[in-house]
């Protein structure tokens, strides 16, 4: 990496590194706009809204060939049925980088509207791991102040090229909480495939589709789907 050069780690897919190489080498700036639509909104095994429309905004800074500095910024705004619900959130993240794995610290807030979900601070440790050319482990240990509980998470990315401008990613996990409104243990199981394809260097989409099964009877199950398009600068 170089001094200071910023980039941007689009959430629902890991990119590989061939494809991620030629994207990076056009971005001046590596700062990431983000916008997309979602049928439903699941903020950890419960649905707070539907038809959903986010907008995002991500950078990472290289503080040394090891360490690394990650902000992001979202808003999310309801427009279905449950059209008064809302989020506005910030998310940094310092990390150091190995050959083969990567873990740090994560610091956040998160600010709803219409909801029972609490706002309040969460942080708490991660760590990844790269198992194979295509395939990542990472699991999350969280403390959510609004929540006033422990959230543990723990997923494998599996991501393959289709080409020079296109690539899949499938993602599955399932969390562990104590006390998480009134959710003990085991909490709910995820899974998400997603397609991305470059129209250009620096502007992307990727629509997507995903489900939630509740583990335990607070957990809501879900099927959702809904498409992201990105522009780097």
């Amino acid at each position: 990496m170089m001094g200071l050069q910023m980039k941007i780690v689009f959430f629902l897919a890991l990119l590989p590194a061939v494809l991620w190489a030629d994207v990076e080498s056009n971005i001046p700036w590596g700062i990431e706009a983000v916008t997309g639509y979602r049928s439903e909104s699941v903020h950890r095994g419960f649905k707070l809204a539907d038809d959903v429309f986010d907008y995002q905004l991500e950078a990472e800074v290289a503080l040394s060939d090891t360490w690394t500095f990650n902000f992001s910024a979202w808003h999310a705004t309801g427009t279905g049925k449950r059209n008064d619900f809302s989020e506005a959130s910030g998310l940094t993240e310092l990390r150091y980088d190995a050959a083969t794995w990567n873990a740090g610290w994560m610091l956040g807030y998160r600010d709803f509207s219409a909801t029972f979900i609490r706002d309040g601070w969460e942080t708490g440790p991660f760590f990844s791991y790269h198992l194979s050319e295509d395939l990542d482990f990472r699991t999350e240990f969280l403390y959510d102040e609004g929540a006033e509980s422990y959230y543990a998470t723990a997923a494998l990315t599996w991501s393959r090229a289709l080409g020079d401008k296109s690539f899949v990613s499938l993602k599955g996990g399932f969390s562990v909480v104590d006390d998480f409104y009134e959710s003990n243990g085991f909490h709910v199981m995820d899974l998400r495939f997603s397609y991305t394809y470059l129209v250009a260097p620096n502007v992307s989409f990727s629509p997507f589709v995903g489900t939630y099964l509740g583990l335990d009877d607070v957990a809501d199950d879900a099927l959702l789907g809904g498409i992201w398009f990105e522009v780097t600068f």
